[in-house]
């Protein structure tokens, strides 16, 4: 007969092993959403196991290439981040993800200088 420490134990160790084979198959290439099927837990559960581990999580999404020349400098000469958008056929979220990339510090909305 076991008691309730012997079974909280064996939870333990058995949960290590998840964790040690879902950082394995992560850092192996299997997205989240695999790894949470595989092994019967929410997404949100493999995420957050995986960044317990200390695993750096891989991007989502397609990666922002690098800006064009030219773009931090018209938002450092004084262009807003919709002004810059438009001068070089962005959107406004990539132009302000490519600063951001670039180690720009944004200005606060409304035009105020930092």
């Amino acid at each position: 007969m076991t008691g309730p420490g012997d079974s909280d134990a064996r939870g333990g160790e058995r949960e290590l092993e998840v964790d040690a084979e879902l950082v394995r198959a992560y850092e192996g290439g299997a997205t989240i959403t695999e790894l949470a099927a595989r092994f019967g837990m929410t997404y949100y559960k493999a995420r957050a196991s995986l960044i317990s581990a200390g695993v750096a999580l891989r991007q989502v999404g397609p990666a922002t290439p690098p800006a064009p020349p030219g773009l931090v400098e018209a938002y450092l000469g004084g262009a807003n981040i919709h002004d810059v958008a438009k001068r070089f056929g962005l959107s406004f979220g990539v132009a302000r993800r490519m600063l951001l990339q670039n180690g720009v510090r944004l200005r606060p909305k409304g035009g105020g200088r930092t």
